[in-house]
C-alpha cells in the first residue's frame, strides 16, 4: 500500500493517515477496548439468562428485534469506546475484534452448556446463536466502514 501524501504533497497542502500511518494501539487501550466487549457480552448474557424465554421463545420476529437491538447496542459501545479512547476511525477494524473476541469465546462455551447457561428451550438455539453473530458481523461491517471512509480521505 502507498503512503499517503503528507503535509505539502502534490495532491493537496492536508495530511492524509493511512492504515500503515496511524499510531499503534497501546496495551492498556487494548486491554480497555478487551474489557468493554467482555462486559457488553456478560450484560447481554445476564440479560438473555433473566428476559431470554421472551426474546427467543415468541417467534422469529421477536428473535429478529432482539437482533437487531444486539447489533445497534455492540455498534454503540465501539463507536463509545473509541470516542473515549480518542482513537482514529481508521483502527475501528482493530479495535473490532478486539472488542468482539472475548465475548466470541464465552459465546463458544456458553454454547456447549445452552440450557444451563440460559434457561433457554434447546429450540431456542438457533436463534440465540444466530442473534448474536449477526450481532458480530454487524459490528465488524460498521467498523470496516468506519476505517474504509478514514482512509479514503
Amino acid at each position: 500500500m502507498a503512503a499517503a501524501a503528507v503535509a505539502g504533497g502534490p495532491s493537496s497542502g492536508a495530511q492524509r493517515m493511512t492504515v500503515m500511518q496511524s499510531q499503534s494501539i497501546t496495551t492498556k487501550n487494548l486491554v480497555i477496548y478487551a474489557v468493554a466487549g467482555l462486559g457488553a457480552w456478560l450484560n447481554g448474557a445476564v440479560s438473555f439468562r433473566l428476559g431470554g424465554k421472551m426474546l427467543f421463545e415468541n417467534g422469529p420476529l421477536i428473535a429478529g428485534v432482539s437482533a437487531i437491538g444486539i447489533a445497534v447496542a455492540v455498534c454503540l459501545v465501539l463507536r463509545f469506546a473509541m470516542a473515549w479512547r480518542k482513537a482514529p476511525d481508521a483502527q475501528a477494524v482493530t479495535i473490532a475484534v478486539i472488542m468482539a473476541l472475548p465475548g466470541l469465546f464465552g459465546e463458544a462455551a456458553r454454547q456447549l452448556v445452552f440450557g444451563w447457561a440460559t434457561g433457554l428451550d434447546a429450540s431456542a438455539q438457533p436463534a440465540f446463536i444466530a442473534s448474536i453473530l449477526f450481532g458480530n458481523g454487524v459490528l465488524l461491517t460498521y467498523a470496516a466502514i468506519k476505517t474504509l471512509r478514514a482512509t479514503a480521505a
